[in-house]
């Protein structure tokens, strides 16, 4: 194959590198460029997300140790992982590829150096990979000058965002050519083993376990550490949409309004404010088909951890027993502890929340609820139980990580939405003869 105009010099990426022992971000990339050459399906889960559909007749071509014709300044020695380039006809696409794995993190300095030699060289964009998240690819997880992106687009993908698209088209079956299922499955065998540096996002910053123990005594947090905390629970949810996304087999993603999808910035923002104004994070997960989305909430005040869906009520049913009664057979076989049940009341300021146990083999409880007011929603939620392993900055992220599955396991797939009933015909129907 021949080297793009561009290069100077490159290697055609490899499924099988020749690469010394040490140099695991060489050899992760090789084999990550070469299988998005070889299997159009993953390149087109993966670069679509970019805005590079990958159909028939797109040939995606990719390079790696490149060294670009036009260096600039700033950029001379560096030497970009590799290159994708994408050619449909006569309409071509290609963007620069800097890689980390293991511990090692991006530095915002290579970044934007790379992002000008990529204007200099007429490269349309630099994709990053790495450990650390992103919501969605456009938002970055650093913080980038902001003039260096108006000519030439930045990417990012997380190594577990790249695994999770991998599984989920394995599980789901979606190749058919029997070479291309065994490249899969061989890939995702790659990045699943220790060996290759992929992990997840498993702490929270060391503000974390200041800022909880300042809210519950009453102080502040500065806005500089507001930002630190805000950025890394964005990782972790999308750590926790990946994790559930393999777990279910479907994807699993953070809902957000478009306005937070359009502007990372403005996302991070307002959940500066929710955690000052409300001491709290939290977020909303969607899972396909689901009553309604999970929100995940963090509350610092009360150290707890708490995982949610509300559900409406049924307006065929007349008598505030039997609605509730209606949600309590879907929850029925529910075994956990720390479930509650909010009852949210169309009429009133305060809504009413009680322990499931607390109908376990007693009915009367029911009967003890006063009602005065319609039901216009229930909200079921599973909480944690340990407020000193919510500070600590591995065990909040082990707990999240074990409560939200949990959660949807044994609660959020047996939900289902009240659905009106179709009308039923007041009179016979007769042919006019």
């Amino acid at each position: 194959m021949e080297l793009p105009k561009i290069l100077k010099k490159g290697e055609v990426a490899r499924l099988f590198p020749v690469i010394a022992e040490t140099g695991k971000e060489q050899r992760a990339t090789s084999i990550l460029l070469s299988v998005l050459s070889a299997m159009p399906a993953l390149a087109n889960a993966l670069l679509s997300q970019l805005g590079q559909r990958i159909g028939s007749r797109t040939n995606v071509n990719t390079f790696v140790e490149v060294v670009l014709k036009n260096e600039t300044d700033s950029a001379k020695g560096d030497r970009p992982d590799g290159l994708i380039q994408i050619i449909t006809g006569k309409r071509s696409w290609s963007a620069l590829v800097e890689v980390k794995i293991g511990k090692s993190e991006l530095e915002a300095d290579q970044i934007e150096r790379y992002l000008r030699l990529a204007k200099e060289n007429d490269v349309d964009a630099v994709v990053t990979i790495s450990n650390q998240f992103a919501a969605i690819p456009s938002h970055h997880p650093v913080v980038i000058q902001k003039g260096l992106t108006r000519k030439v687009d930045l990417f990012h993908f997380s190594w577990r965002a790249i695994l999770t698209e991998a599984v989920l088209m394995h599980e789901q079956s979606a190749l058919s050519d029997p070479e291309q299922a065994f490249l899969l499955r061989e890939f995702v065998r790659f990045l699943s083993h220790n060996s290759a540096g992929v992990t997840g996002f498993t702490s929270m910053p060391k503000e974390w376990t200041t800022a909880v123990d300042r809210i519950q005594a009453g102080g502040s947090i500065n806005k500089t550490d507001g930002l630190i905390i805000v950025n890394a629970w964005h990782q972790e949810l999308r750590d926790l949409s990946l994790l559930m996304s393999r777990i279910i087999s479907c994807p699993v993603n953070v809902k957000m309004p478009r306005v937070h999808a359009s502007d990372a910035e403005k996302r991070a923002a307002d959940g500066i404010q929710q955690l000052f104004e409300e001491k709290t994070l939290s977020a909303k997960l969607e899972i396909p088909n689901t009553a309604s989305p999970i929100k995940v909430q963090a509350d610092l005040m009360s150290r707890s951890i708490r995982i949610s869906m509300r559900v409406d009520s049924p307006k065929d049913k007349k008598t505030t027993k039997a609605r509730i009664n209606w949600l309590l057979r879907q929850i029925k076989n529910v075994e956990l502890d720390n479930v509650y049940v909010g009852i949210i009341w169309a009429s009133r300021a305060s809504n009413t929340v009680f322990p499931l146990t607390d109908f376990r083999g007693d009915s009367t409880k029911i009967d003890e609820i006063v009602s005065g007011s319609e039901i216009a929603s229930f909200e079921v939620t599973l909480t944690s139980d340990s407020a000193r392993r919510f500070a600590g900055i591995r065990t909040f992220i082990d707990d999240i990580e074990g409560l939200a599955p949990r959660f949807y396991e044994e609660i959020g797939q047996h939900l289902e939405s009240w659905q009106p009933q179709p009308p039923k015909p007041k009179h016979t129907f007769k042919m006019d003869s």
